[in-house]
């Protein structure tokens, strides 16, 4: 069985889906690039938060990405600047990764940072091995 990807349509639609799936929103079939990709790993959350962190790449959406989830999203050689949102939260620790023909793959984690007054998200670089559904 051939593993979901994340992808953006043109209609504006995100969804996990396989290489040859159309969209289910404007029955367009659907691209994916073929250059590179990004692996996404949302670690466990403190105290049973489990709801949905909001994915955002160059600022824009990209679905949610759940509890102990791994996203994977094609893309075209470039710089992305990945995001993660919360309800009310907007802290977070930014990550901007370049993906070129000599770095095709990168691996990246996500987790909730309690703090005293707000809880912040930190997104940091991790390897294929740190990939659990990879």
């Amino acid at each position: 069985m051939a593993k979901l990807l994340r992808v953006k349509c043109t209609c504006g639609n995100v969804m996990n889906a396989a290489p040859g799936n159309s969209c289910p929103k404007c029955k367009q079939p659907l691209r994916f690039p073929e250059d590179a990709m990004i692996s996404l790993y949302r670690k466990g959350s403190p105290l049973g938060i489990a709801g949905g962190f909001g994915l955002y790449i160059n600022g824009e959406p990209m679905g949610h990405i759940g509890n102990r989830e791994t996203v994977r999203i094609p893309l075209n050689y470039g710089t992305y600047n990945l995001h993660v949102a919360a309800g009310m939260n907007r802290r977070c620790t930014d990550l901007t990764i370049v993906l070129t023909p000599e770095n095709r793959f990168a691996y990246a984690k996500v987790w909730m940072k309690p703090g005293f007054w707000t809880n912040s998200f930190v997104l940091e670089p991790a390897t294929q091995e740190e990939m659990p559904n990879d």
